[in-house]
């Protein structure tokens, strides 16, 4: 194990759990446990529910204990995540006992931050050389940024050369594989050597909430494709986890006045508490952030998914959003409101006439004029709705009735019956017709999603039920007694690690592999010293270790452990694992029909 025994378990004493994950989640007390909703995906009603040393959500079966919720949040490996908190309580991180390395992945991780850092400080220095004049004349004279901007955002350029940061990097000790990997450099195919992936470009800097650079954008300052070219995922950076000027903008969000972006780029600021505006590119957010609304992002070359939605509920409460009124603007609006839905924000929808984005639309008409869209701007439903009625001739009978009933289907999954309400009569004015034909068809499609949610309710418990649905343990439908006795297990030796050596359990005992190597890693753990499960985060993903830690909560619960109980359930295992296993791929019908019939054989 990389830590000696007893350091994960001060760490963790220093760090208490409801006092970590209050950073991020209003937590209310709920007898002697804490609840709030669930930062790892989307709901309404509070199911996730902090205990004394772990988190559990039982909407979405996220849980672990304060390192896995770390990591989870910050985007952290292991080692990080233990970094981080060790960093919050003043300890310090010992090195790996009997000098075994650290992965590999920890060391990237840093380097990756490093070569970041003087790659942005090159591009930097690069944009103010005699090379740099077309990229100063870019951003200065065509796209009327001032120098104030270019500095606080560390804007920079690429030169024309195939190896000048490459060259540059190497000088600083990284090596040129490095440098691949962080996505600053290529290799030809035809000779195998490193090539610039950013060349005569000028540069926009990735910068996370926490200061760190962890990815580049580049664009061409002409017409050649592609226009933009951005960093690919790397050791550091995830395009589906991060959005370009967040670490500004939610200064402006929570309302932080004092370290808000606006004071050196514009003396007004329209950014408002709570509230973010998101748009497509590098160049529009950058504008408003020097017009004053400091609590513009944007996505960084892909469309906004869950992962934003959920980052972005964090912070803010309302989104406007503000892409291109093109066709692919509007699609990208129609994902974004939805995305953003799920994960319980508002979503305005700003509609600029005039101009195709944000950036011609401050230049053309001025901030101020920008402002008052904010005040205008469109409702989700009536987005929605809007939407779908521009699709139809309502001239024609049959295209009016295809709207009314693609209008009122939308209208159905509406929960609030006020707000269904209060769009049926607004539908009804629209389309010509009385509240009342349009509430009946309105209750028809109430009743057919009431119906299609039930389906998927029964279904989701059918397959909860027989294991059908187990993504982690994919051998456990198959082998579904087994693996109880196996879970049962685990749980008591996470309880009670002394009765490792009291009992002659082997990995071969096991059915699942899963749960084998779990086995064998926990006794590697004790074997060390080290009685905290916490330690196998490094080898689990947050979603296996969740699994791992409900073996163990599930066996808390209940009174019946300890000797008695392992004895008796080994037994069981050891009777299942005599028997061979059946096919790992076995159909959820054929798995439902099998264990129905070992029930009834049972009874």
């Amino acid at each position: 194990m990389p830590f000696p025994a007893g350091f994960i378990e001060e760490l963790k004493a220093r760090n208490p759990i409801d006092n970590i994950i209050s950073r991020y989640v209003e937590l209310k007390r709920a007898g002697s446990n804490l609840v709030g909703l669930c930062p790892f995906h989307s709901e309404r009603s509070p199911s996730f529910t902090v205990f004394k040393d772990n988190f559990h959500c039982f909407g979405c079966s996220a849980g672990g204990d304060v390192i896995t919720f770390v990591m989870r949040m910050e985007n952290l490996e292991y080692l990080d995540a233990i970094r981080f908190l060790a960093d919050n309580c003043g300890m310090t991180v010992p090195e790996n006992d009997g000098g075994a390395p650290r992965p590999k992945s920890a060391l990237t991780r840093e380097k990756s931050f490093e070569m970041n850092k003087l790659a942005a400080r090159h591009f930097y220095e690069n944009l103010n050389t005699p090379e740099g004049a077309a990229a100063r004349a870019y951003l200065i004279e065509k796209r009327k940024l001032t120098r104030a901007t270019c500095i606080r955002f560390g804007l920079g350029y690429a030169k024309n050369s195939f190896t000048d940061l490459t060259d540059f990097l190497v000088s600083k000790g990284f090596t040129p594989e490095e440098i691949k990997e962080n996505f600053l450099c290529g290799f030809s195919q035809k000779n195998g050597r490193p090539f610039d992936m950013f060349r005569n470009r000028v540069i926009f800097p990735i910068i996370d909430t926490t200061g760190n650079i962890i990815a580049f954008g580049g664009r061409v300052m002409d017409d050649s494709k592609p226009k933009y070219l951005n960093s690919s995922d790397t050791v550091v950076f995830k395009k589906s986890r991060n959005l370009f000027a967040l670490n500004f903008a939610k200064n402006a969000v929570l309302g932080d006045k004092q370290n808000t972006d606006n004071g050196s780029l514009q003396t007004t600021s329209y950014a408002r508490p709570g509230e973010l505006i998101i748009c497509e590119g590098y160049m529009d957010v950058i504008a408003m952030h020097q017009g004053g609304f400091g609590n513009a992002v944007a996505t960084l070359g892909t469309a906004i998914t869950s992962e934003h939605a959920r980052l972005i509920a964090r912070y803010a409460k309302v989104v406007y959003l503000a892409y291109d009124s093109d066709a692919a603007g509007q699609n990208a609006t129609e994902r974004a409101i939805r995305l953003l839905a799920e994960a319980g924000i508002e979503a305005k929808v700003i509609k600029m006439t005039g101009a195709k984005d944000p950036d011609e639309y401050i230049k053309t008409f001025g901030a101020p004029a920008f402002a008052k869209l904010l005040g205008a701007s469109e409702g989700q439903i009536d987005f929605k709705l809007n939407g779908i009625l521009k699709k139809y001739d309502l001239s024609v009978p049959d295209d009016k009735l295809s709207a009314v009933r693609e209008a009122c289907k939308m209208l159905a999954t509406i929960r609030s019956d006020v707000k269904r309400e209060v769009y049926a009569k607004r539908l009804s004015g629209l389309v010509s017709l009385s509240e009342e034909s349009i509430n009946a068809e309105i209750k028809y499609a109430v009743g057919a999603e009431n119906k299609r949610i039930k389906a998927r309710f029964r279904d989701d418990m059918q397959k909860s039920l027989f294991r059908y649905g187990d993504t982690v343990n994919l051998q456990a439908a198959a082998n579904s007694k087994a693996v109880i006795a196996e879970q049962r297990i685990l749980g008591i030796l996470m309880m009670y690690p002394e009765l490792v050596k009291d009992f002659d359990i082997t990995a071969e005992d096991f059915v699942t592999d899963f749960n084998k190597i779990l086995f064998e890693r926990l006794i590697a753990l004790y074997q060390s010293g080290e009685t905290d499960i916490s330690a196998l985060n490094e080898f689990y993903t947050p979603k296996q270790f969740s699994y791992i830690l409900a073996m163990k909560r599930a066996r808390n619960e209940l009174s019946a452990n300890g000797r008695d109980t392992l004895k008796e359930q080994l037994t069981l295992l050891r009777k299942y694992s005599q028997k061979t296993a059946p096919n790992t791929e076995e159909s959820l019908s054929d798995a439902i029909s099998r264990i129905r019939s070992e029930k009834k054989k049972g009874s």
